[in-house]
């Protein structure tokens, strides 16, 4: 997909998913342009469509809703790549790859609970154990930082996870194993693009969260576009 025009067809692929998905160039501002230019005048309706989306996704814990969301989001995604008026209920259309996005949420966040929760134990016991030495807060810092950084390479395999659901069909397994192999192909990129989205994420809740919610779309749209580059269009 050119970057000066995002409705231009990308290379198209019979193949129904990639077994060597190729390296490409990662550029996350030029992704971040490339994604506001492919919003374009539906931005506000993306807008909504993510905002709905992670709130519904957010109701149920597990991640019950949230992974068909996440689909439905990137359903939302294909239609305007194609140069389509997206529809608001287009967002409902993850449910048809319910199971498929339900496992493969559950898999992550089997292994956040996995990971996160004894290290929360973990940084419980040290703040009591300095506790009044005046060394609290390097600690609270400490393993605040060390859950962020860990987070990130917990979702680092996961990041093309739903776009390969929405578009190939694939397992929840399936995707999950076919995004690794991107991730690995790409992973310095894709690592800088991670970090790239959660530094602007979180200088965007600072303030007042509102400027986080207008950035989501356009965040999800990076993300897509990411994927499209690595996995061209099937026939």
């Amino acid at each position: 997909m050119s970057s000066n025009n995002p409705f231009s067809p990308p290379p198209t692929s019979s193949a129904p998913a990639l077994d060597l998905p190729p390296t490409v160039p990662i550029d996350p501002i030029g992704l971040y342009k490339r994604s506001f230019a492919l919003l374009g005048d539906q931005y506000w309706l993306f807008v909504g469509i993510t905002l709905v989306g992670i709130l519904l996704g957010s109701v149920i814990p597990f991640g019950i809703l949230m992974g068909p969301m996440m689909v439905g989001i990137y359903l939302c995604f294909l239609d305007r790549e194609r140069g389509m008026k997206v529809e608001f209920a287009t967002l409902f259309k993850g449910f048809d790859h319910f199971a498929n996005a339900l496992i493969a949420m559950l898999i992550m966040i089997g292994i956040v609970m996995a990971v996160i929760i004894p290290l929360y134990i973990v940084m419980a016991i040290a703040l009591v154990a300095t506790n009044g030495s005046g060394l609290e807060i390097l600690v609270l810092l400490f393993f605040v930082a060390l859950i962020v950084a860990i987070s990130m390479v917990i979702y680092l395999p996961f990041l093309f996870v739903f776009q390969l659901i929405a578009e190939r069909g694939l397992t929840g397994p399936q995707a999950i194993s076919l995004s690794i192999k991107a991730i690995k192909a790409n992973l310095v990129g894709s690592i800088f693009l991670l970090l790239v989205m959660g530094v602007l994420s979180f200088l965007a809740a600072l303030a007042c969260y509102i400027p986080a919610f207008l950035l989501m779309p356009v965040s999800f749209g990076a993300l897509f576009l990411a994927y499209r580059d690595i996995f061209p269009r099937p026939a």
